[in-house]
């Protein structure tokens, strides 16, 4: 019996190759009917025998494009219209926009293979791109996902491109990114802002030009390299004394840079790389992966100092892997150092208009004239436990929806640091990329700016707007300028917690463990070592370590010694001074003076920072007094630890319960740490020591927290659990003691995660 059916199709299926799929589909099962783009997914209209009407829909679930996701496939019955051919239409865009647009993607091997084939009229083009690969989130101006609505609208197709474009047996069949030589953007190599400001014409001869940035880059040149999100930063990095002179140039003495090489061939020169971290290392995102060094020769101790692993990342985009061409004429392996340009903690620079602010770090400028619509930083990955965890959510990543049943529109604004914000709307939340920190006006700009972004293309309006409990981070402010909408302030590490639970689907109560370097408490002080008996909805602060002070704030977090200062003090008192520390040294007799004053005063802002903790011990141990970016302190004694050999030896430490609050005593262990170097031992040992020892509190918190609520689930988030050792000492002590334990992969366990937590509280509390 013939019929013709309606079916309203959402997910990830614009930009996708997901229209030329059904086209192909639709010729396969012989059905007339039509299909396109509308402000919600995809619409497809099919006309014949019911029978072959159900296997298309059958097939379409199974064989639907790789990078595309099918999230609900809704059927309607409509009239019968007599139409025997299948067709692919003009989109149709609704004001009630729920479409999920995709994310950037990596060349695919048909693409590359294209790439470097001679006989190929794309032999050496750039901008080479398929319906399976190349830009999507960065260059889309508004959505249905069609190339009017993107920064391609400015390259009209020639002639051969629209042959393709229109052609269903071709790749290419509704690429709207589709370009060639003829038609598509170009490159050129500029030596100073200068002359890009008069160039008008971009050149096609991609051999002189690439040929020359590789020798340029061989002779120990920087070069400013524009890709899919933003520029690059680019050198040479086994050559000491170009990364050493761009480290001068960004003031940026000893934050580890990434690294870009060509293939798992090059990737396995210089480090372990297990099954699970190949499939990541090459999965369409390609983030930047974190692996473990093989030995730690001089460039890459020069480009990731007092590292145990390096951020490495393949060649993603075609001008990448024709820079690699080229350079392979210079090294056998070749590796850059590619890093973000931006000027210090300001945004990603994106525009040529904006090149003002790098011109200094860069001696050659390697620019194309596609427009880049939302900049989009390399996302960080790492796998654990065979298991991809997300550090840094960005290209590759973003945009990523999440179902999710909510009352209201929601806004969430984020945190202060490694900003994100969340949107809540129609079934679903949605994050920004990483955005940064919101320390400077210029990450606020960028912040609203690609907030309007995102509002304009899923036309959101908020009904609720949740923030942080913190008055100054700009975020909140934001948040409170809003006129007519719900406001709701979320404790920082309630919405840490709740992001967890969200991911991993726990909707009953759940300890909460939640260790980073700061977030505003119920009672002001600021809080950062919590234990939480918490759901979405609510929390109960059930322990914490106990407080101690911050000599100077925002000068603690910089300076560890001044946090050691404060709980050695605290300690020993004046005694402190006999024990001849490098943590105590490093200041002037009048600071001491200043610290011995302030701290008998209680003049100080009191914490129970975890994160912070661990700074002190890094400087007791002599490894970090102050540092250069942030956690540079924690991760120095992380990989301190990872040096030593395990060992089941811990520290003493007590917990205590006061006022019906289980309170951690830390200076058992920091007593301990003294005992231990005036014994002489190692400081990698001590680091270890202090780590299964963090691990243990954690079990012995949680177990006494099972006995008292019935609970056994445990949950970690915040930012001291991106450290690999201790997450992984807790999971297994935990587990041993038949504990469900959740954690963050999905959504990043630092603060760009907390706007997702922000909307699953706010939820819960809308009227």
């Amino acid at each position: 019996m013939k019929q013709r059916i309606k079916l309203h199709i959402r997910g990830i299926v614009q930009g996708v190759g997901f229209r030329p799929h059904v086209f192909r589909l639709s010729r396969k099962f012989k059905l007339g009917g039509c299909v396109f783009n509308d402000s919600r997914g995809v619409t497809v209209e099919l006309e014949g025998e019911s029978s072959r009407i159900k296997d298309f829909i059958d097939e379409l679930r199974i064989t639907a494009p790789a990078i595309s996701s099918i999230n609900k496939i809704r059927k309607e019955q409509i009239p019968l219209a007599g139409e025997e051919k299948f067709n692919i239409i003009e989109s149709r865009c609704k004001e009630n926009r729920i479409a999920s647009f995709p994310a950037d993607i990596a060349i695919c091997k048909d693409c590359l293979r294209e790439l470097f084939d001679e006989n190929c009229r794309r032999y050496l083009y750039p901008f080479i791109n398929c319906t399976n690969c190349g830009p999507r989130f960065s260059i889309i101006e508004d959505i249905p996902y069609d190339r009017k609505n993107s920064t391609m609208k400015h390259f009209k197709m020639c002639q051969l491109c629209s042959k393709e474009y229109t052609n269903p047996a071709d790749r290419r069949f509704h690429a709207e990114p589709n370009a060639c030589f003829s038609c598509g953007p170009q490159i050129k190599l500029f030596k100073s802002l200068k002359e890009i400001k008069k160039e008008k014409v971009f050149s096609s001869n991609v051999q002189e030009i690439l040929g020359k940035t590789a020798r340029l880059i061989a002779g120990g040149k920087i070069i400013a390299v524009k890709g899919i999100g933003g520029y690059h930063l680019a050198c040479d990095a086994k050559n000491i004394s170009a990364v050493r002179r761009l480290r001068r140039l960004k003031s940026r003495p000893a934050k580890p840079f990434a690294i870009m090489v060509e293939d798992l061939r090059a990737v396995s020169e210089i480090c372990a790389i297990a099954s699970s971290e190949k499939k990541l290392i090459e999965s369409l995102a390609r983030p930047i992966t974190l692996l473990e060094i093989k030995k730690n020769t001089s460039w890459i101790a020069e480009a990731a100092p007092s590292q145990n692993f390096l951020g490495v990342m393949l060649c993603y985009a075609p001008l990448h892997y024709l820079l690699f061409h080229y350079l392979k004429k210079f090294q056998r392996f070749p590796a850059l150092v590619m890093t973000s340009a931006n000027k210090g903690d300001f945004p990603l620079v994106a525009s040529e208009k904006e090149l003002c602010q790098i011109e200094k770090y860069a001696d050659y400028f390697l620019v194309h004239n596609r427009i880049i619509q939302i900049k989009c930083d390399d996302s960080i990955a790492r796998v654990f436990q065979n298991k991809e965890i997300i550090i840094r959510k960005a290209r590759g990543y973003t945009p990523d929806f999440i179902n999710f049943t909510h009352k209201k529109e929601i806004l969430a604004c984020g945190a202060e640091l490694k900003n994100t914000f969340s949107l809540a709307a129609r079934g679903r939340i949605v994050s920004s990329p990483y955005l940064g920190d919101l320390k400077n006006y210029a990450n606020y700009a960028a912040y609203l700016k690609t907030l309007s972004h995102y509002e304009k293309i899923l036309n959101f309006k908020p009904e609720v707007v949740a923030h942080d409990l913190h008055p100054d981070y700009l975020s909140t402010q934001y948040a409170l300028s809003l006129k007519r909408v719900q406001k709701i302030a979320v404790q920082h590490h309630h919405a840490h917690l709740a992001g967890c639970l969200l991911e991993n689907n726990v909707e009953k109560k759940a300890i909460g463990v939640c260790f980073d370097g700061a977030g505003l408490g119920l009672d002001n002080a600021i809080w950062g070592g919590e234990f939480f008996v918490t759901d979405k909805c609510s929390f109960k602060r059930a322990g914490h370590f106990k407080y101690f002070g911050l000599l100077g704030v925002d000068k603690a977090a910089v300076t560890p010694a001044r946090v050691a200062f404060y709980t050695l003090y605290d300690i020993y008192g004046e005694n402190l001074f006999k024990l001849n520390l490098a943590c105590v040294n490093y200041f002037k007799k009048i600071e001491k003076n200043i610290f011995c004053r302030l701290i008998k005063n209680k003049e100080t802002i009191m914490t129970s920072s975890a994160g912070r903790l661990f700074d002190a011990v890094a400087s007791i141990l002599d490894i970090k007094h102050s540092i250069s970016y942030e956690a540079e302190a924690a991760v120095s004694l992380e990989m301190a630890a990872g040096k030593s050999k395990p060992s089941d030896s811990c520290f003493d430490f007590s917990i205590n319960k006061e006022q019906g609050v289980y309170i951690i005593n830390w200076q058992d262990i920091f007593s301990g740490i003294i005992r231990d170097l005036k014994a002489r031992k190692n400081k990698e040992s001590i680091a270890y020591k202090f780590h299964f020892t963090c691990a243990k509190i954690i079990r012995g918190m949680s177990i006494r927290l099972r006995s008292d609520y019935g609970i056994n689930d445990v949950a970690f988030s915040g930012g001291v659990f991106q450290n690999i050792l201790l997450l992984d000492l807790t999971v297994k002590l935990l587990k041993e003691k038949g504990f469900c334990v959740h954690y963050h992969k999905r959504i990043p366990t630092n603060d760009s995660g907390v706007s997702v937590g922000q909307a699953v509280v706010a939820n819960e509390k809308t009227g």
